[in-house]
Order: C-alpha cells, then structure tokens, then sequence
C-alpha cells in the first residue's frame, strides 16, 4: 500500500512539473533593420510592465476587460524578457556592443538613456495591443524627449500566433526607439 501511494504521488508531481511548452520573445523574429553604425553609449533601463505581465504568463484579455493566463508562459520572465531584447536589438541595429543595461559605472558618464513603460501589452478580440510610452535623454543634461507609441497587430488565439504578433509589435516599438536615437 505504502509503495501505492509513493507510485501516485510520484506521477502526480511529476505531472504537475510546469508548462509544457515555454516561450521567448526574439530580435531574429522581430524586423528590426539595421540603420547606420552608431558608437554613442546606450543606456537601456529595466522595461516597467503592468501587474499582469509581471510573472512568466501569457496573459489575454476576454470581453468586459477580463485577463485570464494560458498555461503556455514566458520562457523568462517578461519585463526582464523585454528589457534584454531591446538591449540585443539596439545592439544589433546599430551594429554597437555599447548598449547597456542602465544604471552603469560612474566612468560611462555619456551617451543616451532610454526608459520604456508597457501600459498595455496583450491579446483581445484578434489582435495584440501595445502601448507605451518612452522617453531618450542624453545623459549629463537636462535634454529628454518622452514619446507615445501605440501599435495593433492581427493574431489568432492560439498562443504561438499571439506570441508571434508580440514579437512583431514589439519589434515596431524597437524600430521606433531606434529611430529616434
């Protein structure tokens, strides 16, 4: 009897081991172009999210503003998600290893810093909504530029659809950001 019960709780805790399937979001996915070489210091801060996209989950949004999680999440967790792939990104984009995650050393007093704040990010009714607002400051003066950004790209339910048009939207606010730079 007592192996009975090690065997089932076995099986049960071994079910119980997570998502199957986790997921990333990516700078190859994204259609982040490359612009000219740019050697100036970035700045890039923590990526602020909104409280349902703090933990590892895929959230949507159903009718009457209703967020429920799919059981598929975030194969990391999603601001630090967010803030490595806009480091990777402007990296890539200007063809510069100098994009750091922001505060750095005292001796890389230069360059620009960029913020970004998700208001909104998530799956309704056939489409994946972004918004945010950003703002670029040249660091050692008073100039700062804050922006809005607001994109809407198609998806189906399932969860690899709507992941894709995150990629892609938050591909559109990389391409923005590195316009601006």
């Amino acid at each position: 009897m007592r192996q009975m019960i090690v065997i089932a709780l076995m099986l049960l805790l071994s079910g119980c081991g997570g998502a199957s399937k986790q997921y990333l979001l990516s700078v190859d996915r994204t259609t982040v172009s490359q612009s000219a070489k740019r050697t100036v210091q970035i700045g890039v801060d923590k990526v602020t999210v909104p409280g349902y996209l703090e933990e590892s989950q895929i959230a949507i949004e159903k009718a009457g503003g209703e967020i429920s999680y799919r059981s598929e999440i975030w194969a990391v967790p999603t601001a630090k998600a967010l803030t490595n792939t806009l480091i990777r990104a402007l990296q890539k984009k200007f063809s510069n290893p100098n994009v750091y995650l922001f505060p750095w050393d005292v001796e890389k007093e230069t360059g620009l810093r960029v913020k970004v704040t998700i208001n909104r990010f998530i799956y309704s009714q056939g489409h994946v909504t972004l918004e945010a607002t950003y703002f670029i400051k040249r660091i050692g003066s008073r100039h700062k530029r804050s922006y809005m950004f607001t994109t809407s790209v198609p998806s189906s339910e399932d969860t690899v659809s709507i992941v894709q048009a995150m990629d892609r939207a938050f591909g559109k606010l990389i391409e923005e950001i590195g316009h601006r730079l």
